[in-house]
């Protein structure tokens, strides 16, 4: 017994310094909050104050030693993030994680990011280069001070690489490839089915029927013109275009809808200093992007105190952790914010040729050029990749069985579409000045709108544009500040975006839209922007920045009354007859609240019977022309037209011949959504929206490793929002990413709000920091609280 004893006491023992071990290892890799320490490649002191919630605020004597404080911060608070985030765009991800990241590695590394992103740097600015390597030095010399390697780097077995100056770069193009790289895949599925169509050509080379399917504006269009009039709607396609009825019968689907990514997006809008409180313009911005841990955006203030020869800078907003540059917020003469823009950034071409497509092309084309591209692989051999490429662009992928080769182009693959002119923003002093930096800004293309202190709004493009519509996305000459697309102080005092068509004008949506223009681009649906924009003319007296969070907070089921409404139309009398559970289906969403609240019933109710018609009737579209209903078949973002025609007016020859009529389809779609929500939901009463939009945001390594997901991972919470409504929240896939309001030059009136904390470390204060009132809808101040820390870099004393 003694012996059991003491062998127990000693693995006890064993555990417990095991434990501590980990515990000292990872307390470590905390970053110093106070005191002074030496810093390389400073040539001045330089402080950073933090307040309760982390929210630093930086102050050097140049924007030079402000770039590489910048990078220092960041690297101590978010380097994995980092890390990520450049291996993403490189499709280095495999040299971390292993096989399991190699298939994503694969297809980004087709585009060459990391060879694109040294082309830019070459041909960056001096000043644009300097900053770049002042915040490569700042990142590593912030690195390099911990006591201990990010403790995700011990939990993988590796060890953190050095930033190198143009990862940065590769941080930008981690960004297109979020907001544009699924257009290829969607450019793809349009041409297929355009192909599949008969009838006559129209606009772009397209079928006439295309844009049916693929509708230029619906009736929720919302565009930031006083005198825009609605698109004319194309009319549904006779039987001699599409005939679905003669076509197989629709194949039974559990799920009933086709997958369909989020959507990444953002709203912003602006108010003009006439209608603002503080008589300065408004500007909001709530972007959405997939939601994790830590957080995708950084709040800070970045200040240089100015000289002579240097000029004082006050910057507050959020920035991208891996740059030193402010993303979105307020300079303090001007304030603004982004919405992704869904132009036609790339192009994509189908061409006839051998399945291996080694061989020389038909029509001229010439044989292809092949660059090898090397992918380490943790624990595993290397693997070589070749990258094809011709005059049309990059090999895609092959169709052996229709013998087709696609090829694209993408603005994001000319050096000439990113540098760091975004930065120009930071000295603008006015919305003219803004405009005419507009053109040159080389970021993925993004709606802006911006407001100065004398009251003056405007929307424009960030993100340069090909002057020539024709040249199919392949880059310059680029439009200038005489033909780039813009409004300037509209008669109404307000200017909104959401995704949607923002201009009126033909020319600027040809620049916008290319050959898709005709086709509405891969614009989102205008729900979301009409509601905004109704929202914004029911203000009464002078608009203030609580306002607009109650805009962003909006979660009113506007969009989704119609479908309620043809709902009760179609559950009559006749229709419930011998049917409870449908009596039961109508009589919730007879009752429902009209929002997308958590304790919504009818809501759930509503938006799961439309979206399995919505994935049905595309589905019959899509068999109709003998296309694959697979994850590459993506409902359009625009299909919302359409499918209300073919609900309202029910052709026949669009229908699948199982079915007798469209009622018969419809009301077969309320018993399916019924069964889908009986596998959910024990009782469809107590089937609410919060219990489908449940938000569950987790670190990236917490599902291999679920032991760590209590420390690692942000509360489990029930939401209200979705699509199609001011306040977007899918579930966990995305949402809110930040909101913020602001009027420049009174940044102290403004609020600005995260998901998540300052910190990438599950010890630190501050990793939770701040979710908790982005969850509750809590306003949190846009400027940083009175100081609690403070940390001073000084530079090393070289003799």
């Amino acid at each position: 017994m003694r012996k059991l004893l003491f062998c127990g006491a000693a693995l006890v023992l064993v555990v417990l310094l095991a434990l501590l071990g980990c515990y000292a290892l990872l307390r470590a890799s905390l970053p110093r909050l106070d005191g002074t320490l030496k810093a390389p490649g400073l040539a001045a002191p330089v402080t950073i104050s933090r307040d309760a919630r982390g929210v630093p605020t930086i102050t050097a004597g140049s924007r030079i030693d402000l770039a590489y404080a910048t990078g220092f911060l960041h690297a101590q608070d978010r380097f994995f993030q980092m890390d990520l985030s450049r291996r993403l765009a490189a499709g280095e991800l495999s040299e971390l994680f292993g096989a399991i990241a190699l298939e994503q590695d694969k297809r980004v590394r087709l585009f060459r990011f990391r060879s694109v992103a040294g082309a830019v740097l070459a041909n960056s600015s001096p000043t644009g280069r300097a900053l770049l390597e002042a915040y490569a030095r700042g990142v590593n010399a912030g690195l390099e001070s911990l006591g201990s390697r990010p403790w995700e780097y011990w939990l993988l077995g590796s060890r953190p690489a050095p930033w190198r100056t143009e990862d940065s770069l590769l941080t930008v193009y981690a960004m297109w490839w979020d907001l544009q790289a699924n257009g290829l895949l969607r450019d793809m599925l349009r041409q297929e089915i355009n192909a599949r169509l008969s009838g006559p050509q129209c606009a772009g080379g397209f079928k006439c029927a295309l844009g049916f399917l693929y509708p230029a504006g619906t009736s929720w269009d919302a565009p930031d013109a006083a005198d825009a009039t609605p698109l004319p709607q194309t009319a549904v396609p006779d039987a001699s275009v599409l005939d679905i009825r003669g076509s197989a019968p629709l194949p039974a689907s559990p799920a009933g809808a086709v997958h369909t990514p989020p959507a990444l997006g953002s709203n912003s809008w602006a108010v003009a200093g006439a209608r603002s409180s503080s008589g300065a313009a408004l500007i909001a911005n709530d972007m959405h992007l997939g939601l994790r841990v830590p957080p995708v955006w950084y709040h800070a203030r970045l200040r240089v105190t100015g000289s002579a020869q240097v000029p004082a800078l006050d910057l507050n907003g959020v920035m991208l952790p891996g740059t030193p540059l402010l993303v979105a917020g307020s300079n303090g003469h001007i304030a603004w914010g982004f919405t992704n823009s869904y132009g036609k950034w790339l192009s994509v071409e189908p061409l006839p040729c051998d399945a291996d497509a080694a061989q020389p092309l038909p029509s001229g084309a010439g044989p292809l050029t092949v660059v090898r591209e090397t992918i380490r692989v943790h624990h595993a051999p290397t693997v070589t990749l070749e990258v094809k490429s011709g005059p049309l662009g990059l090999l895609l992928r092959t169709d052996p069985e229709h013998h087709t080769c696609w090829f694209g182009s993408w603005l994001a693959q000319q050096p000439e579409a990113t540098n760091l002119n975004v930065m120009q923003l930071e000295t603008a002093r006015s919305v003219q000045e803004a405009l005419a930096i507009a053109p040159s800004i080389g970021i993925p293309q993004q709606n802006a709108v911006i407001g100065d202190a004398q009251g003056h709004i405007a929307w424009t493009i960030f993100g340069r544009i090909p002057a020539d519509t024709a040249q199919a996305r392949r880059g310059g000459p680029w439009t200038t500040a005489a033909d780039h697309p813009r409004i300037l102080d509209p008669p109404a005092g307000f200017l909104w975006t959401a995704n949607a068509r923002v201009a009126s004008d033909p020319r600027q949506l040809a620049l916008i839209g290319g050959d898709l223009a005709a086709v509405g681009a891969d614009y989102n649906l205008g729900a979301r922007a009409r509601q905004i924009r109704d929202d914004l003319l029911a203000l009464r007296g002078k608009a203030s920045p609580a306002d607009m969070l109650r805009i962003q907070l909006d979660d009113r089921a506007v969009f989704l009354e119609r479908w309620r409404t043809l709902l009760l139309q179609l559950l009559d009398t006749a229709a419930l007859k011998d049917h409870p559970r449908r009596a039961q289906f109508r009589a919730l969403i007879e009752a429902w609240n009209a929002h997308a609240s958590v304790d919504a019933v009818g809501y759930r109710l509503v938006r799961a019977y439309h979206d399995r018609t919505q994935g049905a009737v595309w589905r019959m579209l899509l068999a109709a022309l003998q296309l694959p209903a697979d994850d590459n078949s993506w409902v359009p973002a625009q299909f919302e037209g359409p499918l209300w025609q073919l609900v309202t007016q029910q052709p026949l020859h669009l229908l699948s011949r199982g079915y007798g009529g469209w009622p018969q389809f419809l009301r077969e779609q309320v018993d399916d959504t019924i069964a889908e929500l009986d596998s959910s939901c024990a009782q469809l009463e107590r089937c609410t929206w919060g219990a489908r939009n449940t938000v569950h945001i987790r670190h990236p390594l917490s599902r291999a490793l679920p032991v760590l997901a209590p420390l690692i991972d942000l509360p489990t919470l029930e939401l209200p929002g979705d699509h199609d409504m001011p306040r977007v929240q899918d579930g966990s896939l995305f949402g809110q990413s930040e909101r913020f309001a602001v009027s420049p030059g009174h940044e102290a009136q403004g609020y600005l709000l995260i998901p998540g904390g300052q910190s990438g470390h599950p010890l630190s204060p501050f990793y939770r920091a701040g979710f908790n009132a982005w969850a509750r809808g809590e306003p949190l101040s846009f400027l940083p609280g009175t100081s609690r820390h403070t940390l001073t870099l000084t530079p090393l004393d070289r003799s």
